[in-house]
């Protein structure tokens, strides 16, 4: 591929400015955050919607960057790679606030029976129950999309671009979960109606 003089110029000097950047100089890293605090900004704005927010997972990924410098190479473009931290950075944001995220009883029930289907004679209490054990075996990224999913009521291609990934991606991703969290509802199913018959059966 051929590239033009310019390109090959501000190539070289980003070679050099990054050079200084992992060398650790102060002036070099003040420089750094001056040129692209205000676009990385935007740019994680963008994904999260909440400028607060953005502006702490912001210098969350200023902070990865320079931990991240000595294993940055050149092979692409400054800002191309400070993205590509920015997206697991954003990720992170989004698995750490979903994680925390309550969890009602009955809107929990309303949304994600539709997944498991409805067994005759259950009640609410233990449905819930063996929904929250479910939920709880899953990893934190399968727990926070199904819940922007079915709680949230986030279209796929919304999810797929919070976590900064494609929508094929992110369905995959999604049939996954909800796979796995059928079979761990089951199994929960299976071990309350163990423990009640044996329960009966030694009353």
């Amino acid at each position: 591929m051929n590239f033009t003089p310019q390109f090959q110029e501000e190539r070289q000097k980003e070679r050099v400015f990054v050079h200084d950047l992992r060398s650790g100089d102060v002036r070099a890293v003040e420089e750094w955050y001056r040129l692209y605090k205000q676009k990385m900004l935007r740019y994680v704005n963008q994904k999260i919607g909440d400028s607060r927010d953005a502006e702490e997972v912001m210098h969350d990924i200023f902070l990865s960057c320079l931990e991240s410098l000595p294993l940055f190479h050149g092979q692409s473009m400054l800002w191309t790679w400070m993205c590509a931290i920015a997206r697991h950075e954003i990720a992170d944001y989004f698995r750490k606030k979903y994680a925390k995220k309550l969890i009602k009883s009955i809107p929990l029930i309303d949304a994600i029976l539709p997944l498991v289907g409805s067994r005759s004679g259950e009640d609410t209490q233990s449905t819930t129950e063996e929904i929250q054990l479910a939920l709880r075996e899953l990893s934190d990224r399968d727990r926070e999309i199904l819940l922007m999913k079915y709680i949230d009521k986030l279209h796929v291609s919304e999810i797929a671009r919070k976590f900064g990934v494609s929508l094929k991606s992110m369905e995959s991703s999604l049939f996954r979960a909800r796979k796995l969290f059928r079979s761990l509802y089951e199994r929960s199913c299976r071990n309350a109606t163990e423990a009640v018959f044996m329960e009966n059966t030694n009353a």
